[in-house]
């Protein structure tokens, strides 16, 4: 479809910020190009750790830091350094995909903690209790929140805490959105609170914030003993992180950070743009998103199913959305919509999609 609009896809539109492109040219005509250690540049975890101090309130040594392959192979690497055949792993949903597949991949077994949508998405111990069992080891979550662009609350982490720290828990903390965040909310990392340094895996990258996915450069922190398992486990999966892409890495952290303000006060327009279109859909339910760069409205009073909704979209607009359904139990008759497009798209998209739906009574029940 020729002037379809891609509201599914979960990756910034804009360049890589330039004194980061020229970073990466300047090691490449270097020669930068061979491995680097295991875990990663010296200077980089350094900086790394420098960031997690001043930003996060995490204190870490640059030896618990490791490089990854993206964030997506520090999820690949949790799994199968942590979890054994049989045992359970609890996965907030909605939830990010990779974590239900990745418990899998490593023969264990995915348990779904629903957050309730008209309670906000908060975190509700009384539900986390009620799916915990001998089995658990540990817990997925990602804040801010992909699916929902949910971004969890202090109270929220400290439910989460207490939980693990009662069960003896590891907490999984995918903090890649932390930068994206509005109407003066705040990104908390898990591993800030009292008594979870030593149970939280923080895991994180420079795609989201930087618009660098295609460098695929990501870290995790940890214990020093979880991260050595886990660094193990990365030795096998990919040797070392890209070198060229660590150098870029390193001038994204320590380069100008204009370029990530921009970006920030550019999706908060189209996050305002996405809201004002739903507002004028009747019929449709939502939490108002304050992270992330998704929006995730329900459609509970549909005839069909969110995927037949997604294709009935695209068909009748030429927008694409992802059905909720791929997103756990809980986001079942949901759809996600991306406002990481321009901003023209953004505005022309929610026309189209509140034009299909007030027009045709067929979907709704």
């Amino acid at each position: 479809m020729g002037n379809a609009i891609h509201l599914e896809q979960g990756e910034p539109d804009f360049k890589t910020p330039r004194h980061i492109v020229e970073a990466a040219r300047a090691a490449m005509e270097e020669g930068f190009t061979h491995y680097t250690s295991i875990p990663g540049m010296l200077e980089l975890r350094e900086a790394i750790a420098d960031k997690l101090s001043r930003e996060n309130g995490i204190d870490a040594d640059p030896t618990q830091i490791t490089m990854t392959t993206g964030t997506q192979e520090a999820m690949m690497v949790t799994a199968l350094a942590l979890l054994d055949p049989g045992e359970e792993a609890l996965i907030l949903d909605p939830y990010y995909p990779s974590y239900f597949e990745d418990t899998l991949l490593a023969e264990a077994v995915p348990v779904a903690v629903p957050l309730n949508e008209e309670g906000g998405y908060e975190v509700e111990l009384e539900v986390l209790e009620r799916k915990v069992t001998t089995k658990t080891k540990m817990i997925w979550m990602c804040n801010p929140s992909n699916p929902t662009g949910h971004v969890f609350s202090k109270r929220d982490l400290e439910i989460v805490a207490e939980f693990a720290q009662k069960h003896n828990l590891i907490v999984f903390s995918d903090e890649v959105y932390e930068k994206l965040v509005y109407d003066g909310a705040r990104h908390i990392s898990m591993a800030s609170l009292p008594g979870m340094g030593d149970r939280t895996i923080t895991v994180n990258g420079f795609s989201k914030a930087y618009a660098m996915n295609g460098w695929r450069i990501g870290y995790f922190v940890a214990e020093k003993n979880i991260s050595a398992e886990l660094s193990r486990i990365h030795y096998f999966a990919t040797m070392c992180a890209n070198t060229i892409s660590q150098r870029a890495a390193l001038a994204a952290l320590t380069g100008p950070q204009d370029c990530v303000r921009e970006m920030v006060a550019e999706y908060d327009r189209r996050r305002k743009t996405v809201i004002d279109g739903l507002n004028k859909i009747e019929r449709l339910h939502y939490v108002v998103p304050k992270g992330a760069f998704y929006v995730f409205p329900g459609f509970s009073n549909i005839k069909i199913s969110d995927e037949e909704l997604a294709v009935y979209i695209l068909q009748k607009t030429g927008v694409v959305t992802v059905p909720g359904s791929g997103f756990g139990k809980t986001g079942e008759q949901h759809l996600r919509i991306s406002y990481s497009v321009q901003s023209a798209q953004v505005e022309d998209a929610m026309k189209r999609i509140g034009q299909a739906l007030a027009r045709n009574d067929v979907i709704w029940a």
